[in-house]
């Protein structure tokens, strides 16, 4: 699942920081989001970005998500990871 292609970083290789920036400041929307996780099915769900923790709605996708009783692994740099921490359960 991936709600955004943002990131707070511009690493060497990462072809996300070439997309423009009406594309880079797009975000998927929670019903968005939770519509995909019930198509696809999947026990586990992997969210990548971009950097998941710039989106102001990640929480919500993820109590979602856990909500459906599905595991969640949120693919993050870590930079904005203390700051959001006590956003999750």
């Amino acid at each position: 699942l991936e709600p955004l292609f943002q990131c707070n970083l511009a690493c060497a290789g990462c072809g996300k920081i070439d997309y423009p920036q009406d594309i880079l400041k797009k975000r998927m929307s929670v019903e968005d989001a939770l519509k995909a996780v019930d198509e696809c099915n999947a026990p586990i769900v992997s969210i990548p970005g971009g950097e998941p923790l710039i989106h102001n709605d990640l929480p919500e996708i993820v109590q979602g998500i856990v909500a459906r009783k599905k595991f969640v692994y949120i693919c993050t740099n870590a930079i904005l990871l203390e700051k959001n921490l006590d956003k999750f359960k």
